[in-house]
């Protein structure tokens, strides 16, 4: 059960409102440009140059519904990066609402009913229902695998740039 005392982001993920705890949160970051090439993980947006660090961007909608397109940002998306125990990812999302929102409620969410197995329960935040996102079951492990291999990979590459340009 999620402590009532905890604050949440509110986020905007193809017209659904979910909520990202706020101690998964290590900033908030405007969408620049991202590297992709295939064959990637389809959950994978692509990778930020993050101060001369690749950052490995998870595109929310599609972990959500692997079937969707890939996700057009805009002015408005922003990239959401999570904290280094949360395996230094970040998500692709298409607007944080706001920050330091407090849930009334808590109530769990069978396995079966999940988005794709990342719905952990349901929030009750201004009287509405949120779905609250368990990063820890973003990607499967086979995800996780690949994205911290093109991770190193590009890493390799940034550091041996001369300009930390990838």
């Amino acid at each position: 059960m999620a402590p009532q005392k905890d604050t949440y982001l509110l986020l905007d993920v193809a017209g659904v409102d979910m909520a990202l705890p706020m101690t998964a949160v290590a900033e908030i970051l405007p969408v620049t440009r991202f590297e992709r090439q295939a064959p990637w993980p389809k959950v994978l947006a692509g990778f930020m140059n993050l101060r001369g660090r690749p950052l490995a961007v998870i595109d929310l909608a599609r972990v959500m519904n692997p079937q969707r397109e890939p996700s057009k940002p805009d002015l408005y998306s922003h990239v959401i990066r999570l904290g280094e125990a949360h395996g230094g990812l970040a998500l692709l999302i298409d607007r944080a609402k706001d920050a330091e929102v407090m849930a009334d409620d808590f109530t769990e969410v069978d396995d079966d009913a999940s988005a794709n197995g990342v719905i952990c329960g349901n929030l009750l935040i201004l009287g509405r229902l949120t779905p609250l996102i368990d990063v820890d079951r973003l990607l499967l492990t086979e995800e996780e695998l690949r994205v911290a291999e093109i991770a190193e990979t590009l890493r390799t590459r940034l550091e041996a740039s001369v300009d930390g340009e990838p």
